[in-house]
């Protein structure tokens, strides 16, 4: 059985932040070609309603390869009804010269360090290696803080297996929400969301770093697993994907996945009061387990349904 990876896990619930076309680091190598045919996905999605009041959850993937038919039948129709849509983050193309800062700043090590520092000799080896392999200038990559090197060498890797910030999910949404005037909030900032990230432990970020070295050579089997199991509306094993490493780290899980469902449960809860129809759209990993923000409405009493999309 394939080990579930600790910093594939992780930046699958940070990659909102990587929306903002101003923060990506490129890679020199351009990703993949993917087919020109149409692949039709049926992403899991849930509804809460009352008598006045309906609120739908869908699952995102914050990075999506191009010619995925996601958007169409139910989701489409869910989304259409709604008068708002609410992301993790909204309007991230005015939040990316704020991003683009503060991981200029609380991303980089102080002088003198590197995100070397503290490794074995073979797990530099290793490292060396992956860093060469990726493309990104290894500089640049020496000199970030072990959380901010994971996360740039994961999306690295995303990219190359086709998967592009620019279609993602969620960005998707965010301009076909604008284009018919439809409000658009957000949870979180993205500043907020770095911060999840820049306040890690250094023994939090160094597990980050290790699992990065050690498992990456079964990083893309596990990401074909995870796009796998969104397209086909497997709820239970993308969150098993993305969820079981991190309870390998109980803080990380109660900072990066069960504190933030349970703050969005309480807003679809108090939200519940007011009339109309809101769209949820947030990491597909937030809305499996037994720290779903599904789960932690049920602890509020409120009933959550799920809509088959297919």
């Amino acid at each position: 059985m394939m080990k579930k990876t600790l910093f594939v896990a992780l930046s699958a619930f940070s990659f909102a932040l990587f929306q903002a076309p101003s923060v990506l680091a490129q890679p020199a190598t351009a990703p993949a070609a993917m087919p020109a045919a149409s692949q039709k996905a049926t992403p899991a999605m849930w509804v809460v309603k009352d008598s006045d009041t309906t609120i739908y959850l869908f699952g995102t993937f914050h990075l999506m390869a191009p010619g995925i038919d996601w958007n169409h039948g139910k989701v489409k129709a869910a989304f259409e009804s709604a008068d708002t849509l609410r992301l993790e983050i909204a309007n991230m193309e005015a939040e990316a010269p704020i991003i683009a800062n503060l991981m200029a700043t609380k991303g980089q090590l102080p002088p003198g360090k590197t995100i070397y520092d503290g490794l074995t000799e073979a797990q530099k080896a290793a490292l060396g290696a992956i860093i060469a392999q990726s493309g990104f200038p290894p500089q640049a990559i020496q000199q970030m803080q072990p959380w901010m090197g994971s996360l740039i060498l994961a999306l690295g890797l995303y990219q190359k297996l086709g998967l592009d910030p620019t279609q993602g999910v969620d960005k998707t949404l965010d301009g076909l929400a604008r284009a018919a005037n439809k409000p658009v909030e957000g949870f979180e900032t993205g500043a907020e969301q770095i911060g999840f990230f820049a306040n890690l432990t250094e023994q939090q970020q160094k597990a980050m770093l290790v699992s990065t070295i050690e498992d990456w050579d079964q990083a893309t089997n596990m990401l074909n697993d995870m796009i796998d199991a969104w397209k086909t509306g497997k709820a239970d094993k993308l969150g098993e994907l993305m969820n079981t490493s991190l309870r390998t780290q109980p803080e990380l899980t109660k900072l990066i996945l069960a504190d933030r469902n349970e703050r969005w449960a309480e807003w679809v809860s108090a939200r519940m009061a007011k009339p109309g129809t809101v769209f949820v759209a947030v990491g597909a990993g937030h809305l499996s387990g037994p720290d779903s923000v599904q789960a932690f409405l049920k602890q509020k009493g409120i009933r959550s349904t799920r809509i088959e999309t297919d």
